[in-house]
């Protein structure tokens, strides 16, 4: 599949126009990854959005001394990572592949360059960035609260 369809397959560019696919399909980078190869880890500093091309990657928590536990498992047309496009941290978890997989990614160098390029488009994607993260902290907090009355 080629970048730009991936793109627009993709929520995180929801409402982006042809000619905004165009620009933001000569940003990515594409990279192929090894079977069992760590894209980034905890505590790593956030560089990239990741979204897979092919293959399978596996997002984890450390748990202890060599211990993970799962948290996701994604495939093809999910993406990782988005928030190191607006936010510069370290990673909160660990991404790596279960399978040989293709991914695009798209640095945060490049992110703030296109804020310079064409703010719209920057906006849009921040936007979409936003809207996600707001309905994860909705979806935690009932987890959380229901964890805790239990």
């Amino acid at each position: 599949m080629e970048t730009i369809d991936l793109l627009k397959k993709n929520l995180l560019f929801k409402g982006c126009t042809h000619e905004d696919f165009e620009l933001l399909s000569g940003l990515f980078v594409e990279r192929k990854v090894s079977a069992n190869t760590t894209i980034f880890s905890e505590k790593m500093p956030g560089e990239a959005l990741y979204i897979i091309k092919s293959g399978e990657i596996r997002i984890s928590l450390m748990a202890g001394e060599g211990e993970e536990v799962g948290l996701l498992q994604l495939g093809p047309g999910d993406f990782f990572g988005e928030t190191a496009l607006i936010q510069e941290s370290s990673r909160a978890v660990t991404a790596r592949s279960e399978t040989a997989a293709e991914v695009i990614m798209l640095s945060r160098k490049d992110f703030l360059a296109l804020l310079d390029l064409d703010p719209r488009v920057a906006a849009k994607v921040t936007l979409s960035i936003a809207r996600l993260l707001a309905m994860r902290v909705k979806a935690y907090s009932t987890k959380l609260r229901e964890h805790l009355l239990s």
